[in-house]
């Protein structure tokens, strides 16, 4: 993963411009710990002169149509959106709402959609890297996907 990160073009202007907006989503602790390694891996590569703004929201808050719009705004503004979830059929409503919300407000900025998944022996997440994919490619937004690597035994 930590490659795959510097591979964007969205990471080297970032770079140049020592500052990135990044809004993160999440399920829960697990896939909150996920978006935490992530920003700490970002912030590494991207060196101590680069100031890293992020927003975070728990999925469930997207239920109250209030802090969904919030988010949706603060999306449209980002360098980064990070979206970390556990394997499903497909996403939840209220995230694609999100996700049309913010892509019709996002004007013609160059962004970059980091899904960060369970590891893949943990079940599948193709129809959900699927929806990804194509809301990366509507947003005209660089896409990364990445499964949590499987634990090294001894």
């Amino acid at each position: 993963m930590e490659t795959a990160i510097t591979e964007l073009r969205a990471f080297r202007r970032c770079k140049e411009s020592k500052r990135v907006s990044v809004v993160a989503v999440y399920e829960d602790s697990s896939t909150g710990a996920r978006v935490h390694e992530f920003c700490r891996s970002l912030s590494r590569h991207l060196g101590e002169d680069c100031k890293i703004i992020h927003q975070v929201w728990l999925v469930n808050e997207f239920l109250m149509p209030q802090l969904k719009e919030i988010a949706a705004r603060e999306a449209a503004s980002a360098d980064l959106i990070i979206i970390s979830i556990h394997h499903a059929d497909s996403l939840s409503d209220e995230v694609k709402g999100w996700f049309d919300s913010w892509l019709r407000q996002k004007a013609n900025r160059h962004m970059a959609l980091v899904a960060l998944f369970d590891r893949v022996d943990q079940g599948d997440s193709s129809s959900m890297r699927a929806y990804l994919e194509e809301a990366a490619q509507r947003g005209d937004m660089e896409f990364l996907a990445q499964s949590e690597e499987m634990p090294e035994y001894c």
